[in-house]
């Protein structure tokens, strides 16, 4: 399937299938703690992990690394991870992946996120799967699309993987782009977004995390599993805001205060049964932190009790709230595409 969508008539032409970006999966280096508390609150049984550097599917560095190396042997320039691509991909992808993609998605995409990159934005994507590993993917998606992926004006990409099937997006004409392009970056690789756009690359991002996506790829994570998904509850939410705040202060990521979780939200007159909440540092992207929670804390995060999340994070440090309430939760989306389709509850 390759579908595009161009902003002007008059841009050179790029026929062109779009790159999911699965940003790498969280690394031994991130860090995270839990704890959890029942009504009446009381803190307990805080742990300590890190996750496993296991190789992943959807590693955007090798992904990138290797499209760079095979348009270099062509004398092309090398194309950069564009972090609102990222975004674009993993959206079709989520929805590929929980059969609610549809023919006007992209158009849809594009409007909202894509066209605003320049005014001659010239964007297509790629879905095709499935793989067992990704430099099998790049072979084939440079067969199928190599018109597109060796262009001499293609400048980004974005990359997404879910269960071996990938979506590439890529895109020509962007106004903003990086002062300079390593052609092979590291992993985790640290997308660029324009100036201006607050590092999330849209108006998706609250309290530092691009909600949309996070929801969509944790509550794919739940439905697996046979979970209802997440509405994300404004005084969690809140909450998880100030723990970030006071990480930043503290100069460490922390799960014990001194500003305390389950007294701050008991406080607010909130009705749950219980709470658990995670801390960690070394933020990158919303996949990442759904990686990195899966990693270590699979099935507290699966559990079908909690209904209710609060996530945010400042400079690296995040905070993520879970709480079972006494009353059901109805969620109108559980990919949501933008903030809009996100159920809030309070």
């Amino acid at each position: 399937m390759l579908i595009h969508r161009n902003a002007s008539l008059a841009v050179a032409l790029l026929a062109a299938g779009l790159l999911v970006s699965a940003t790498a999966p969280a690394t031994a280096s991130s860090h995270i703690a839990a704890a959890s508390a029942t009504e009446p609150a009381s803190l307990t049984d805080v742990q300590k992990a890190s996750s496993a550097n296991a190789a992943q599917l959807g590693d955007a560095a090798t992904i990138v690394c290797q499209i760079n190396a095979d348009r270099k042997a062509r004398y092309e320039l090398p194309v950069f991870v564009h972090g609102v691509l990222n975004q674009a991909a993993a959206d079709l992808g989520n929805r590929y992946a929980n059969g609610t993609f549809s023919d006007t998605l992209f158009d849809e995409i594009y409007s909202r996120t894509l066209a605003p990159l320049g005014g001659s934005v010239y964007a297509s994507y790629k879905i095709l799967g499935s793989f067992s590993s990704d430099l099998q993917y790049v072979r084939a998606v440079e067969q199928a699309i190599y018109s597109s992926l060796f262009a001499h004006n293609l400048q980004a990409v974005g990359v997404f993987q879910n269960a071996g099937v990938y979506t590439l997006v890529l895109a020509t004409g962007l106004t903003a782009t990086p002062a300079t392009v390593d052609a092979c970056p590291a992993s985790p690789v640290h997308p660029y977004y324009p100036p201006g756009s607050g590092g999330g690359g849209s108006s998706n991002v609250m309290n530092g995390i691009d909600l949309p996506s996070f929801l969509c790829s944790l509550n794919d994570k739940r439905s697996a599993a046979g979970s209802s998904a997440f509405a994300v509850h404004r005084a969690l939410e809140n909450e998880a805001l100030q723990q970030a705040k006071q990480m930043v202060s503290l100069g460490h990521y922390t799960v014990d205060g001194p500003r305390k979780v389950d007294q701050s939200i008991y406080d607010q007159n909130v009705a749950v049964k219980k709470l658990y909440w995670f801390a960690g540092d070394r933020y990158t992207n919303a996949r990442s932190l759904v990686e990195l929670l899966m990693a270590s804390y699979a099935d507290t995060v699966l559990d079908p009790s909690y209904s209710v999340i609060g996530v945010a994070q400042l400079n690296g440090f995040w905070s993520l709230i879970m709480a079972e309430l006494y009353s059901s939760v109805s969620v109108r989306f559980a990919c949501p595409l933008s903030i809009d389709e996100v159920t809030f509850v309070s």
